[in-house]
């Protein structure tokens, strides 16, 4: 496999029907999503079996995990251990870009 560098502005899609989420890499380990969320968009919370890890590309959102919520901003690297109630949303009033980085089966 070569090595691959993804140009984020290129490729990030927004909807407004609801948040986008597209799979941009996979390989028989994990995979990464780039995920796209208008202002009022969200993820509703949910759990994987594997550690799913997430860099906010663009924007500024809530992270809600387990049962607190905190803002998270572009640049932050989130990290949610597996099995731990997790979503976001886009309480702000510009667009979300994040990637998400998931094992594969999650």
């Amino acid at each position: 496999m070569k090595s691959q560098v993804f140009d984020v502005k290129n490729i990030k899609k927004f909807t407004d029907e609801k948040r986008h989420m597209e799979i941009i890499w996979s390989d028989d380990h994990a995979k990464i999503s780039l995920i796209c969320m208008k202002p009022g968009q969200e993820i509703i919370t949910h759990t994987h079996h594997g550690s799913h890890i997430w860099t906010v590309m663009e924007g500024t959102g809530e992270l809600v995990s387990g049962k607190q919520a905190q803002t998270i901003t572009m640049g932050q690297i989130v990290v949610v251990p597996a099995f731990e109630d997790h979503g976001i949303r886009n309480s702000s009033t510009e667009n979300l870009v994040i990637a998400s980085i998931t094992g594969q089966g999650d």
